[in-house]
């Protein structure tokens, strides 16, 4: 009878890692279930549901033999069978020392294969990662699971009775690594822009433990560059898509690759490769001109994942092969054996002085094989151009780049002689047929040119910058993407004249003393290799794509006291009350130590996933963790509400195929934001707000007059404002004196507590006998200036409440609500407030003028005016029917405009439709703006 499959994925990063072990197992002949077991109920239940004999494999082990498993006969004994395979060691040049290997090797020299030859106990069994059934072991340990036991204790518990046969069965030995594996495939290893690419990726990814080997397709027709560890020569398979499929298949099976990351390749052999079940990213490392042929015709069957290198790049994918999810990731260098020293000065003038060249002279670099893109025929006439205006200089030009290879080559080595000689700067032109030597051929030279036609984003840029050396370069491709964050790099226009490049490289400054390195940290060869690091998981998740679990997603900081927690809770309260089925999701909250609003949530059956806050980990591993939740539960649509701005750029980023908005809360948004772009993230190549905002499919505000300035993200902006519960009734405490003013609020400077202090000092005189109640906590961190308040308030009659925990019995007991909160953005204690038929007194700031109608529901006054706040303390106070009816009207407008129903439906409504909306729109009534 034929072996199944079935692979185990019980922590949480095996997900990613099941492939590898699901393809090993289908070249050994097995029918394997693509569902991995996630579970013991899972592993029992796919136990069950079979009767034949049944491999079982951890997620991230491959079989160590190639080929088919052979028969595996019946025990001589007539007992069942249980049959294991030890872990062993990977002998490549890139996987760590694996302990487990070593510990079965210890164990199996012990006992001699026969498992039950010694007492096998839980402390001392090395891991299981691959364990053979027969019809009744299977059976068994099926039994065994559903009555509740770990599956390492059923395993053992089959293994020590007597009445199964347990052995070793080399045939089932595994190798296993808990790193993903990556196998990088370029054309060849040649010295070029994209080769360098693929071969930094590799190194460096292989020391942020991402074991990485690289297959080369084809030989060097020109200087290569040295090979890499673990490198595999397929340049002998024949150049036809179907063979070299198997053959970049079979090296990836065999080194146990979770994913391919393809450099140059024809559409035809990505198509090959991806047909053949891996997981498929491409790099494209330029624009759509130079692309492999067929790229701009790609869709899902060529690639899972495009890396576009630059954001120009990406934006061409995205135009011409659309289908397929696209990220830039920067290309980046290591720049430390460019950086200038003395000692790499001291070698750049000894190569100049060994070809007779004077420290005056004007030596202008380009670095670039010869191909048409590059036009490096136009050089000369800029040598020429650049010495008139320089007559007390020599201008000498160093071309860096073979002069052999393709007839595409030798043609454009043929244009540049040519012009050569019509400029007559034979005597002040040097080949270097190509070199290793960068570094100081860069300490030689006074300035880099490019004159490139298309580019992608240029290694000789990020070199010379490392370097410190200035850089003129045409604005095509990434390197305006460069020049953002460099001043060092100048741009002139594609078109600009040899007249335009010689007037911007006369005007540099002659080479200083010591040069600095001007190299941007999200061009360094870490970032590069961290984001694609990072986005390798998402790869594997579109290659085996997840229905939608139908989930909204509410992502925020944390679900303590606050307005925008409290809007939060209910909110997901009230869509899971409709039958949505909801999920948060917290970075600032200790796991295993919830607050008050969590618990809250999880007692009222709300899922709740806490990431460790990111003072413990970086954001990225946080985020990190969120998308590979994500990726096993796609969301049908994710809120953003109050998240720190790098996770929002970090989720933004990695949520490929899941509507995103992000909610505002108010001013703090934007000056969020703007500090985050004030500095972002190295790497991420999101570097203003509209950039972010591209990946959005809208924005939600909670006030009309925001919507405006949320619309410079470029995304669709909506407007949907806070909801309050609506008591049936109002337990008025009764009248009589004294007056009690009333304020909801944290404790804290943004509250501005300070201003409401100095209006009631102000209005006293004019009061009658009143009393000032404020109620909060005081936010962590801010006790001196809790002192400060109440040192301020000495003489008056205020009473600090503290935290409430009923907001309704506290707003009983008043006669008169208070406001001034800035920034603001949708209040919701003024709406409570006027939900509990309060007049209430507010400042003119955030969605307040859309809450509070001046003279109708309370009174309205400007910003900052504590003596025209005062007035309008007084005029209520002492007008007990308008203040009533004041109430009564502020109870009617809350239940027209400012429900929680209302809110509730217009978020459900939003993400239901799960697309950007493609206009400005919001659901506020005319008269709330109308003043």
């Amino acid at each position: 009878m034929p072996i199944a499959g079935l692979v185990l994925a019980f922590a949480p990063c095996d997900w990613h890692r099941a492939g590898r072990t699901e393809r090993s197992l289908a070249a050994a002949g097995l029918a394997v279930d693509r569902e991995p077991a996630g579970d013991s109920g899972a592993l029992a239940a796919q136990l069950r549901a079979g009767s034949g004999p049944v491999l079982i494999v951890a997620a991230g082990a491959w079989l160590v033999a190639r080929g088919s498993i052979p028969a595996i006969p019946a025990s001589a004994t007539g007992k069942p069978l249980i049959g294991v395979g030890a872990i062993r060691q990977a002998r490549d040049e890139v996987s760590a020392w694996n302990v487990e290997a070593a510990a079965w090797s210890r164990h199996l020299r012990r006992c001699g294969g026969d498992l039950q030859r010694r007492s096998w106990l839980p402390r001392s069994l090395p891991r299981i990662a691959a364990l053979y059934l027969d019809s009744a072991s299977r059976h068994a340990l099926a039994t065994w699971l559903e009555e509740g036991a770990q599956l390492i204790d059923a395993v053992c518990r089959l293994i020590r009775n007597r009445d199964f046969r347990a052995v070793h069965l080399p045939a089932l030995d595994v190798h296993s690594d808990d790193a993903l594996r990556v196998l990088q495939v370029v054309t060849t290893i040649q010295i070029g822009g994209a080769e360098r690419v693929a071969l930094d990726l590799a190194e460096e990814l292989n020391r942020q433990h991402v074991r990485t080997a690289v297959a080369a397709l084809g030989s060097a027709t020109r200087l290569a560059y040295p090979q890499p560890p673990c490198f595999r020569d397929l340049s002998t398979v024949a150049n036809h898509p179907e063979a070299r499929g198997d053959a970049i298949a079979d090296a990836a099976r065999n080194f146990g690759a979770d994913l391919v990351h393809a450099h140059l390749l024809r559409a035809a052999d990505a198509r090959a490769i991806k047909a053949r079940g891996f997981p498929l990213a491409m790099t494209v490392h330029n624009l759509a001109p130079a692309w492999p042929a067929g790229l701009a015709e790609a869709g899902p069957d060529t690639a899972d994942f495009v890396f576009a290198c630059a954001q120009k790049v990406e934006a061409a994918l995205v135009e011409h092969a659309p289908g397929i999810p696209v990220r830039t990731v920067w290309n980046g260098i290591y720049p430390k054996p460019l950086a200038p020293t003395p000692e790499r000065a001291a070698a750049g003038q000894a190569w100049r002085a060994a070809r007779g060249w004077q420290a005056g002279d004007f030596v202008l670099t380009a670095i670039a094989n010869p191909r048409p893109q590059k036009r490096l025929h136009l050089l000369p006439e800029i040598v020429h151009a650049l010495q008139s205006l320089l007559p007390d200089r020599t201008v000498r030009l160093v071309l860096v780049g073979a002069r052999t290879g393709s007839a595409e080559t030798r043609h454009a080595v043929a244009a540049v002689e040519a012009e050569i000689t019509r400029w007559n700067v034979e005597a002040q032109v040097h080949w270097t047929d190509g070199t290793s030597d960068v570094a100081t051929i860069l300490a030689a030279s006074t300035a880099l040119v490019s004159t490139s036609a298309f580019e992608g984003l240029s290694l000789a840029h990020l070199e010379a910058l490392a370097a410190g050396l200035p850089v003129v370069a045409t604005e095509v491709g990434g390197t305006a993407e460069i020049a953002r964050q460099s001043s060092t790099l100048q741009l002139v226009p594609a078109a600009a004249s040899a007249a335009t490049f010689a007037r911007r490289l006369a005007d540099l400054p002659r080479s200083p003393p010591t040069r600095t390195p001007a190299l941007p940290p999200s061009f360094i060869r870490y970032h590069m290799a961290g984001r694609t690091r990072r986005l390798y998981p998402r790869v594997i998740e579109c290659a085996r794509p997840r229905e939608s679990s139908g989930e909204v997603w509410l992502v925020t900081n944390n679900f303590s006291t606050g307005g925008a927690q409290m809007s939060a809770r209910r909110l997901l309260l009230g869509l899971a009350a409709s039958g949505v089925r909801v999920r948060a999701v917290t970075v600032q909250e200790q796991p295993d130590h919830p607050t008050c609003g969590r618990a809250a949530l999880l007692d009222a059956g709300i899922p709740v996933t806490a990431i460790a806050p990111p003072d413990e980990r970086d954001a990225a591993d946080g985020a990190g963790q969120i998308l590979d939740l994500a990726g096993r539960a796609r969301p049908r649509a994710v809120l953003f509400w109050n998240l720190i701005v790098s996770y929002k750029i970090l989720l933004a980023d990695g949520l490929t195929d899941t509507p995103i908005y992000d909610v505002s809360p108010g001013e703090m948004w934007f000056t969020s934001l703007a500090k985050y772009f004030a500095q972002p993230r190295p790497g991420l190549p999101y570097t203003s707000p509209r950039e972010y905002g591209a990946r959005l499919a809208g924005v939600v505000v909670k006030y009309a007059a925001e919507a405006a300035r949320a619309a410079e993200l470029g995304a669709p902006v909506r407007v949907i404002q806070n909801g309050v519960p609506i008591p049936d009734s109002v337990a008025r405490s009764p009248a009589g004196a004294p007056l009690i003013i009333g304020t909801t609020a944290r404790i804290s400077p943004d509250k501005r507590l300070e201003e409401l202090i100095d209006a009631v000092r102000c209005a006293h005189p004019r009061l009658p006998p009143y009393q000032l109640r404020i109620a909060g906590g005081i936010e962590h961190g801010i006790t001196k200036y809790a002192r400060e308040l109440r040192r301020r308030a000495r003489g008056l009659p205020v009473q600090w409440c503290g935290e409430v925990s009923e907001a309704n019995g506290f707003l009983a007991g008043l006669d008169l609500f208070a406001m001034i909160s800035e920034p603001a953005g949708c209040p919701n204690a003024s709406l409570e407030a006027m939900a509990a038929s309060l007049a209430v007194v507010a400042t003119d700031g955030g969605g307040a003028s859309e809450q509070v109608i001046d003279g109708v529901t309370g009174r309205l006054v400007p910003r900052a005016d504590p003596e025209a706040f005062a007035d309008a303390l007084v005029d209520l106070a002492l007008d007990s029917a308008h203040r009533t009816a004041c109430g009564a009207a502020a109870r009617d407008h809350v239940r027209a405009h400012f429900s929680l129903e209302r809110m509730v439906g217009n978020y459900r409504a939003l993400c239901r439709s799960g697309e950007r909306f493609t206009t400005l729109s919001h659901e506020v009534a005319p008269e709330t703006v109308a003043r």
